[in-house]
């Protein structure tokens, strides 16, 4: 049995809604869609198409001049491959974010540093919503309902995010907790 990953539907996925395209195009459209709300390393979209082409998931055409670049589309065993996935549970999100790992940590630091952690982490939230906002203005009528509800999603996370930080820095500046007074295992 082959194994296929998120970044393996990712490209089936990107193919299938957007078309034909090189791996650099690929990553693209993933650094202006998905790349959002998945984060992988950027490098594996030169190596899976070629991976997925072998495996005849897509099909790979190469310019006879120019650059001689490397276009892959879908196939219909790739569709077939997304489909299935599709149908398949998503299962529970699973949270990985710097800020709150620190955080978490952060009564073991020196006095201030939950502060300036919120600060910081207000501060880059407040500049991702800023841009799901310009995106979403730009993209208000040419943006299919499901990708719109993703960027949705994005918008609600990065509006709770800063509102979070921003009362957390706040509720900080007047509650500075002494080191390693703070307990967070199990006696």
């Amino acid at each position: 049995m082959v194994s296929l990953g998120p970044v393996s539907f990712i490209v089936l996925g990107m193919l299938a809604t957007c078309g034909p395209m090189t791996s650099y195009e690929l990553k693209r459209e993933v650094d202006s869609s998905v790349g959002y709300f998945w984060s992988f390393p950027r490098s594996q979209l030169y190596a899976e198409p070629q991976r997925l082409s072998r495996l005849g998931y897509l099909e790979e055409q190469q310019e006879d001049s120019g650059r001689r670049r490397r276009v892959f589309s879908i196939t219909e065993a790739g569709r077939a491959a997304l489909h299935d996935w599709l149908a398949q549970s998503a299962g529970a999100g699973e949270l990985r974010d710097p800020g709150l790992l620190k955080l978490f940590f952060s009564a073991s630091g020196p006095a201030g540093t939950a502060r300036a952690i919120a600060t910081e982490q207000a501060a880059l939230h407040q500049q991702r919503l800023a841009e799901y906002v310009r995106l979403q203005a730009s993209n208000a009528e040419k943006t299919a309902q499901p990708m719109s509800q993703t960027l949705r999603m994005g918008l609600l996370y990065e509006e709770a995010s800063v509102k979070f930080w921003s009362e957390l820095a706040q509720a900080e500046e007047s509650e500075d907790v002494p080191v390693g007074t703070a307990r967070a295992c199990a006696p």
